[in-house]
């Protein structure tokens, strides 16, 4: 009777170490995916550019880039921001990119025109930050397209023409799109360049 018990006792723990064995070899388990499709619209403007401007535009795109969580659209030279602006898509174009499933804010970095001989006052005259301004989900196996409607402007300092684009973003759905906000105009929720302490903005060392 004791061999018996024994025996029934090493056949239970066979049982569960191979059952252990097998769920540590066990691959973990993917996370959760979805896709995000970054539409940068063709550039439109509510007056008739000059052609030159035309042509100049049309080989021009929309500098942003993406990393935990945050994404950010610059007008300001990459030099000088903290964060990996890695992608151009070009006026008219789309990228796709894979990323896990959660909360997305995206952040624009404007720059109003200022003449100046320094860089530095340029930036702080006319940079600013406007932080999450557009906040928006990833669902697992879902594809969510984040929506740049680039409106082409026109300012004029001291004899020298500029062609900024105003970025309008919405968030494109399965059936609808959220209101477009623009994401490089200065608005009361704005961060001034020279009042900006967060970590988007370069400081060399």
């Amino acid at each position: 009777m004791r061999n018996w018990m024994v025996g029934l006792l090493l056949q239970v723990a066979v049982v569960v170490s191979a059952s252990a064995q097998e769920q540590a070899a066990a691959p973990p388990a993917e996370p959760a995916t979805g896709t995000l499709v970054v539409e940068v619209k063709p550039f439109r403007s509510d007056r008739e550019l000059p052609a030159k401007a035309v042509e100049q535009l049309k080989s021009g795109g929309l500098e942003w880039g993406l990393r935990d969580g945050k994404i950010v659209f610059t007008m300001v030279g990459k030099q000088f921001i903290d964060f990996p602006i890695n992608h151009l898509t070009r006026y008219g174009q789309q990228e796709s990119v894979s990323l896990p499933a959660g909360e997305y804010r995206v952040t624009g970095i404007g720059l109003e025109m200022h003449t100046s001989f320094s860089v530095k006052k340029v930036l702080e005259r006319g940079a600013f930050f406007n932080e999450d301004a557009v906040v928006f989900r990833i669902e697992p196996g879902r594809t969510t397209t984040l929506s740049i409607d680039p409106v082409i402007g026109k300012d004029a300092i001291f004899g020298s023409t500029f062609y900024v684009p105003t970025l309008l973003a919405s968030v494109v759905g399965d059936a609808d799109a959220t209101t477009p906000v623009p994401l490089n105009v200065r608005g009361p929720a704005s961060i001034a360049w020279p009042q900006y302490t967060g970590p988007l903005k370069f400081v060399a060392k």
